[in-house]
């Protein structure tokens, strides 16, 4: 089977290749869709050839896939299902409808503004502590590998085979795999001992770069990045983006330093780092707004409206979460389906238990929106309705990046927590789990 030939067929009976996505070194991305339920999309990886040559590759393809299985995770671009057809090999993938970090960052207008690019990269520590904790290096954290989806989602990609493919490279380069520009300095020494710092190193490689649009290290060579990384300090992000505070400056070098002791020990430090200076940083703005408010005598209604506003986007936020486990959840549900089909009993048991976690995590987003609009309404009616309104039209759109989709699909969820506020007072009755489903923007 070739390649380009793929697209218009129909493989392992229910996949219809609808176009090429991309295509980069360990082979071609394709957009499929469902052969019988056309809205099902996915992302289709057909490996290179070369990489199946070695005889045990079957085997460890088969052993890597089943672990990338087990990584259930809103910030993991999740693989349904992994085949072979001919001479080929197929990774089955979630298809995200957005755009990779790397273009994000190349777009024209300087750094990325730091509210967006925390919010971003707090998913990507998600994603990584999250595999980190089931023993699963990435190994290759790179702007390019992370998708950010409608939603400003960040999703991490290539997880798991990289190794595999990197076996392949190890005997010609050395045991070093990777992406020079992002590689920890033990890296470059030997892929093969390094840990999950080595993670946190790249991923504050890729940090530096969202704050400052630039990569801190650059050359020619891999040799002339490789001199730099192991002896040369990283530049001030603040030096290139004078706008940034002295503390996440600090954090940023805290992650890249050489020695790895010298880091944050793990994803979840490091996006509690992340976390602490954004609470200073709010803290301050609300500490000098506050003091304007007294001094206005206006406190008393501003901390109403305020309070309304923020339960509002609340309900917002856990309406758009609910939406999101949803439409992994449906993933699941096809890809156990598929499962049982085949009677792969492994990947049975698999998709039951990420089915089960998934069940949890809507129940859970449900309930905190249901309370969140019951909190709503012990408020002024007129002003709820009044501040519902003004975010239906809006969307709170302010930041500065959002794509004129982004604002769709947020706009959205205004619209559907309106109507269910509108709804809870009139008749007193919640919004459903059920309810909730069949709204879901598809």
């Amino acid at each position: 089977m070739e390649n380009d030939d793929l697209i218009g067929k129909i493989i392992h009976g229910s996949y219809s290749i609808v176009s090429k996505l991309g295509e980069g070194a360990m082979g071609r991305v394709y957009l499929a869709e469902n052969a019988l339920v056309r809205d099902k999309k996915y992302a289709i990886k057909v490996l290179k050839r070369e990489l199946t040559h070695n005889p045990n590759f079957k085997q460890q393809f088969y052993e890597e896939a089943a672990h990338q299985a087990q990584l259930s995770h809103p910030n993991i671009v999740q693989m349904s299902d992994y085949f072979e057809e001919g001479e080929e090999y197929f990774l089955v993938l979630q298809y995200v409808d957005g755009r990779s970090l790397a273009d994000m960052i190349d777009s024209p207008g300087g750094p990325m503004p730091e509210k967006r690019a925390l919010h971003i990269f707090k998913g990507i520590l998600a994603g990584l502590n999250c595999a980190h904790e089931k023993a699963i290096l990435h190994r290759d954290i790179k702007a390019s590998n992370v998708m950010v989806d409608s939603a400003n989602r960040a999703l991490l990609t290539d997880f798991g085979i990289a190794r595999q493919a990197g076996d392949e490279r190890a005997a010609r380069l050395g045991r070093v795999i990777g992406t020079p520009e992002y590689m920890s300095p033990e890296q470059f020494i030997d892929s093969d001992k390094i840990d999950h710092r080595s993670d946190i190193y790249s991923a504050g490689i890729l940090l530096f770069e969202m704050l400052t649009g630039r990569l801190p290290f650059q050359g020619a060579s891999s040799e002339a990045l490789k001199e730099q990384h192991l002896g040369v300090p990283p530049p001030n992000p603040r030096a290139i983006n004078p706008k940034l505070k002295k503390a996440l400056a600090e954090i940023v070098l805290k992650a890249m330093q050489k020695n790895p002791a010298a880091r944050f020990q793990g994803g979840l430090a490091f996006l509690k780092a992340i976390e602490s200076y954004e609470r200073g940083r709010n803290w301050k703005i609300w500490a000098l707004s506050l003091s304007i408010l007294f001094a206005a005598g206006i406190w008393y209604f501003v901390q109403n409206e305020k309070a309304i506003r923020s339960l509002a986007t609340l309900s917002n936020d856990k309406y758009a979460l609910f939406c999101q486990e949803i439409k992994r959840l449906e993933i699941k549900e096809a890809g156990l389906g598929l499962a049982v089909e085949s009677g792969n009993s492994q990947f049975v048991e698999g998709f039951s238990q990420q089915i089960q976690e998934l069940n949890a995590n809507v129940n859970k987003y449900s309930n905190e929106y249901i309370n969140a609009l019951h909190e709503l309404s012990a408020f002024r009616d007129a002003k709820v309705h009044q501040i519902l309104s003004e975010s239906e039209r809006s969307a709170e759109f302010e930041q500065a990046g959002y794509k004129e989709t982004d604002k769709a699909v947020r706009a959205k969820f205004w619209v559907l927590t309106g109507a269910d506020y509108k709804n809870l007072k009139a008749s007193g009755e919640s919004p459903t789990r059920e309810k909730m489903r069949e709204k879901c923007p598809r």
